[in-house]
């Protein structure tokens, strides 16, 4: 409409349009509202996984964006040791000690012409080389023969433990130690014994003597279970595990004397049940809900984790959240500031107890607050979730033998997890039951501080000889 309207039936007519028009817009505006809302949210969502790093997420430091650092000025001193910096050096071995002793004499005349008389000291110099390696090979003749009545054919038997493979006990355990232990490729460890050994052996060769120590395995692998059961606390954790395409899940439990893996195809509770199901002490974990499987007074969350959830609060958008957040931040600093106290034999049990229970009934009370924010919120799931288990946040502080974070089991499933990066997966059954294997040993061989090899040798020189290996030689 051009002009203003002149009657009152124009007038209505104006009014009509105008209605229909308002109606429209504000429908188009309620569609635009809620699409700038999904928007927000979902910009949000993203701003918050971009910004994920190892120090407020499960992210590994691995993958974490990294940031260039700021250009440093040189401070002026040299690289390497500073005046003042105790030096370390490598102690003499005592002279009946060494292989070889070789004197090194004078020269008769000193550079300005004068002869060189002895004062009767030595400086030594010791210098470690390694030897021309070589295999050992022993031919076994076994004597054939008849029988002078039936005339049967017979032949000797070979020596006890000697079995009618190539390769010797110490050598297939050197061979299982170089892919379980150092993460040799089968090609690898068959190259590295060419080159090093002047030993030819085939693949298939070392598929079989790989098969051969994972049957060796089976029986102490599960004496490790038991012992680890035992121990008044065990940590516990999980990583994936590539089964020929599939995803399977390497399973650890370590305590602080022995460590035990299998890989299983769940990542569920009924694992928990069949492993640790009978298990009556204290189970270190993060809060993966299949640990739920263990009531809160049996349970420690980790407070690494826990750390790491907070420092996610407190960088949240919302104000309020991102409050609470850096109170809890700051009192898991003042919980620890005590722990590290009681770990230093500087306070007592009763005073650990004692001096943290405003740290803890405050951060109680603010888990408590974060629950009365948003309901849309995820930080508002997980402050009810960890009220839930709240139990469990303490179980360090009034226990003997419990730590409060889950590093221990961490620390010892990186080397299967670094494995994993590097081979990508396994291909078979006692492939897979090898890798759990070997990871078992070796993680409990470091924290018994033994060789791995060692038991190994023996573990193989027993099995030639049908007699099984406990896993008690590796704790006591």
């Amino acid at each position: 409409m051009d002009s203003l309207p002149t009657t009152i039936e124009e007038c209505h007519q104006l009014i009509r349009l105008l209605l229909n028009k308002l109606d429209e817009l504000s429908k188009r505006f309620e569609i635009f509202e809620a699409e700038n809302k999904a928007l927000k949210t979902e910009n949000a969502q993203l701003k918050e996984r971009l910004n994920n790093n190892s120090s407020n997420s499960s992210l590994p430091p691995s993958k974490s964006v990294k940031k260039k650092k700021n250009d440093r000025e040189s401070s002026g001193k040299q690289s390497g040791g500073q005046p003042g910096h105790k030096g370390h050096y490598r102690p003499l071995l005592p002279s009946d000690k060494v292989d070889v002793v070789v004197s090194c004499a004078l020269p008769s005349h000193c550079a300005c012409g004068g002869n060189l008389y002895s004062e009767g000291q030595f400086l030594r110099h010791q210098v470690y080389e390694l030897p021309v390696l070589k295999l050992t090979t022993s031919e076994y003749q076994l004597q054939k023969g008849s029988c002078a009545s039936c005339g049967c054919k017979h032949m000797a038997p070979l020596p006890e433990g000697i079995s009618w493979g190539i390769t010797g006990p110490r050598l297939i355990s050197f061979m299982s130690d170089l892919v379980g232990k150092y993460g040799l490729s089968r090609r690898d460890q068959r190259h590295f014994l060419e080159e090093h050994f002047h030993f030819h052996i085939s693949l298939g060769t070392v598929f079989n003597k790989q098969k051969l120590v994972n049957a060796a395995m089976k029986a102490p692998v599960l004496d490790l279970l038991a012992l680890v059961k035992e121990d008044v606390s065990v940590n516990a954790d999980e990583a994936g595990h590539n089964r020929d395409g599939k995803r399977h899940w390497l399973w650890g439990f370590i305590s602080h004397r022995a460590a035990h893996f299998s890989v299983h195809p769940s990542r569920g509770k009924k694992v928990l049940r069949s492993l640790m199901g009978d298990f009556k002490h204290i189970l270190i974990s993060d809060r993966y809900a299949a640990y739920g499987y263990f009531d809160s007074s049996q349970r420690q969350l980790c407070w690494a984790h826990l750390k790491r959830d907070f420092t996610k609060l407190s960088e949240k958008d919302d104000k309020i959240i991102a409050r609470i957040g850096s109170s809890l931040l700051d009192n898991e600093s003042s919980l620890f500031k005590i722990w590290h106290a009681f770990k230093h034999e500087e306070l007592s049990r009763d005073e650990l107890v004692r001096q943290s229970k405003p740290v803890r009934q405050r951060i109680g009370e603010l888990l408590e607050q974060g629950c009365y924010t948003d309901p849309s919120l995820r930080a508002v799931r997980f402050c009810k979730n960890v009220l839930k288990h709240i139990n469990a946040l303490w179980t360090f502080i009034e226990i003997d033998g419990v730590e409060p974070t889950n590093n221990h089991a961490e620390r010892s499933l990186r080397p299967s997890v670094i494995w994993r990066k590097k081979y990508y997966c396994t291909r078979s059954d006692y492939g897979t039951e090898y890798v759990a294997s070997s990871a078992s040993i070796n993680v409990t061989c470091r924290l018994q501080g033994k060789s791995s090899f060692t038991f190994l040798c023996e573990l193989m020189e027993n099995y030639f000889v049908g007699k099984q290996t406990s896993a008690l030689l590796l704790i006591t």
